[in-house]
């Protein structure tokens, strides 16, 4: 089996956690932020637009236009960022037959283990905040350089 999400998803993640890290209404270009993020730069106008659409971002055109974070990271939920990209995460079909278990009854017998196990997953991501997230991707850039810098002076010193 494999759950992931679309590379749609990952640079507008990608994108929304660099924007949390700037400073509150600084606006970015779609082209600063394509170098920034490392994204293709013909993504980022369809992500960004997406996101603008949802409410997450407000984007204003022209020479002194960009995109900034429409509401503060903490009331943004990952959650919120999935669905603006992905749609509902859903169930599109049984597991065991390729049909809906709505359009059963009984469902198969992986429908309430299925349901249970997706409602944990939106649970966890619609209680994690974008700030949340910015703050593990700060963690995780940390402990990242230290190893790096640490690798650097036991291989540096021969």
């Amino acid at each position: 089996m494999h759950l992931s999400l679309t590379k749609r998803s990952e640079y507008g993640i990608r994108l929304i956690l660099h924007m949390a890290g700037r400073p509150k209404g600084e606006r970015m270009t779609a082209a600063s932020l394509a170098a920034a993020c490392e994204i293709p730069p013909g993504n980022v106008p369809t992500i960004v637009n997406t996101l603008s659409r949802s409410g997450l971002l407000l984007c204003t055109s022209g020479r002194s236009g960009g995109c900034t974070l429409a509401r503060d990271p903490e009331a943004i939920s990952m959650l919120e960022i999935i669905v603006s990209l992905e749609g509902r995460l859903e169930i599109s079909h049984c597991l065991l037959d390729s049909r809906r278990c709505n359009d059963h009854k009984p469902e198969c017998a992986l429908h309430a283990a299925w349901s249970h196990g997706r409602a944990a997953a939106v649970s966890v991501l619609e209680s994690t905040s974008l700030t949340d997230a910015l703050a593990r991707e700060q963690e995780i850039a940390r402990s990242t350089a230290r190893r790096r810098a640490k690798a650097a002076r036991g291989s540096g010193g021969g």
